[in-house]
């Protein structure tokens, strides 16, 4: 099957020509361009020796792909399984400067250990000839996060403990701080998991946002299976405190995993993460048929982000600065109990954004995502009781699983603002202006679904633009 006839490659999320794509590792504005940086293994679709993909893009939307600009070449990374490990990029003096952790074989132990590169051009890296530039200290060390805040460059890294699988260890974020980039010092532990919150945190990230701190990542082995979790609060970095207010989660879905935060060219934040995740490895059966194909893993729809509180809310990318009133081209009535579909027919690209008023008495509204009467993705919106409740049940083969409950804040909420995409094998789902948000990959039948909405016990009102059309 060729690249053109793949009914399940998408259109506006980067996907390898071939080969295989985990977490983003840096993107950045430069030189007139978006430079994306991602985790690949570009000669075959199973994970394997890592390097560093790149593309770039003048929109954030359409990428073109690039060569790898990271090779793990040197003894310091040279181990089949390890290589170039994830990481992150910042420029100064117009230079890129790329931070990654180097995976290596040494005398018997795998040592992960901090790196640094630095490109003139975006393209073509030179590895810094003193690397690492952080030994390891401990099994699990990886993924460094770098941004300049008070006159230093501060690195989180994700670690742990112990060991991320043994259950009883504990996931820790290290900071370290730096004046030049070259040298850095060891700041101390800017936080450890509690019991159930992570054996390990992969991917950690670091930004300030509309007055807050706010810590993201991946944690392995928590309890209660999300993928990317946010954490609010300040921090002082002199001190190396994070003084938490609370954690919560950036996507309730299954595969939305390694979420980064960059600038775009207008000094907007916004957040890019890897679509797919850990938790069926290594059968890798999430990915079904795009291995056909040839390439496993795509990045996600880039999504900008602001604070509502201690709430992070993302939505779709846009490019134009203005907010604009909405004129929704399409309005009805959906009765109690009744299945209304918002699409005249099955689709194979799908962007509409909506709104729904629901009556104070309604007591739950239901997404359906449907390709048939068998296969079906359920969200339901539980008001009576507080709950986001996701139903994979009778999903396609390659993602059915079961049920799972999120708590969430929605009791009152009697507007429900929406944005679905759905492009190639993504799905992608906003909820109330993006507080709440799913993202998984999907296999329909022929490529193309349905959506529906269900309410009970009160009419609601809905309206919506087909964005897509």
């Amino acid at each position: 099957m060729s690249i053109k006839e793949c009914i399940f490659r998408p259109k506006n999320h980067f996907a390898l020509k071939k080969g295989w794509i985990n977490d983003p590792n840096g993107l950045v504005w430069f030189q007139g361009k978006y430079h994306l940086y991602f985790q690949c293994n570009p000669y075959s679709n199973n994970w394997d020796k890592m390097h560093w993909g790149h593309a770039t893009s003048n929109d954030l939307i359409h990428w073109d792909e690039c060569p790898p600009v990271l090779i793990p070449d040197e003894v310091y990374e040279d181990y089949d399984k390890g290589g170039c490990f994830s990481g992150s990029v910042v420029v100064s003096d117009n230079k890129i400067y790329a931070f990654y952790t180097a995976v290596a074989l040494v005398d018997g132990v795998v040592l992960q250990r901090q790196c640094m590169a630095y490109s003139n051009d975006g393209y073509n890296f030179t590895k810094y000839e003193k690397n690492p530039v952080i030994e390891s200290i401990g099994i699990d060390f990886r993924d460094p996060k770098v941004i300049f805040y008070d006159g230093y460059w501060q690195m989180v890294v994700g670690g742990s403990d112990g060991a991320a699988c043994d259950l009883k260890s504990h996931g820790r974020i290290y900071l370290f701080h730096s004046k030049d980039l070259f040298n850095w010092t060891y700041s101390g532990i800017l936080y450890e998991a509690k019991d159930g919150e992570g054996t390990m945190f992969e991917c950690p990230d670091i930004f300030e946002i509309d007055g807050k701190w706010v810590i993201t990542a991946s944690p392995m082995n928590r309890t209660d299976f999300l993928p990317t979790i946010y954490m609010v609060g300040d921090i002082n970095f002199k001190n190396c405190i994070f003084y938490h207010d609370c954690t919560k989660t950036l996507d309730f879905g299954p595969h939305y995993y390694a979420s980064q935060v960059y600038k775009d060219k207008f000094d907007r934040a916004v957040s890019m993460a890897w679509i797919g995740g850990w938790e069926w490895m290594p059968w890798i059966k999430d990915h079904g048929p795009s291995a056909e194909n040839g390439y496993r893993g795509i990045m996600s729809y880039p999504r900008l982000i602001n604070m509502d509180g201690n709430n992070l809310k993302m939505q779709p990318y846009r490019q134009d600065l203005e907010e604009k009133s909405i004129e929704y081209s399409h309005k009805s009535k959906v009765s109690d109990r009744v299945i209304c579909n918002l699409l005249d027919e099955m689709c194979d690209y799908i962007y509409i954004q909506g709104n729904i008023k629901r009556d104070k008495n309604s007591t739950e509204l239901n997404f359906i995502i449907f390709d048939s009467e068998e296969n079906k993705i359920i969200i339901k919106l539980d008001f009576l009781f507080g709950n986001i409740i996701t139903d994979f049940s009778e999903a396609d083969e390659h993602i059915k699983s079961g049920i799972r409950i999120y708590k969430a804040d929605i009791q009152e909420n009697l507007d429900i603002d929406f944005d679905i995409i759905k492009d190639g094998n993504v799905l992608e789902v906003y909820l109330f202006e993006g507080k709440y948000n799913f993202t998984s990959m999907i296999y329909p039948r022929d490529g193309k679904i349905g959506i529906g909405i269900k309410v009970k016990d009160a009419l609601v009102t809905y309206k919506f633009n087909n964005i897509s059309e």
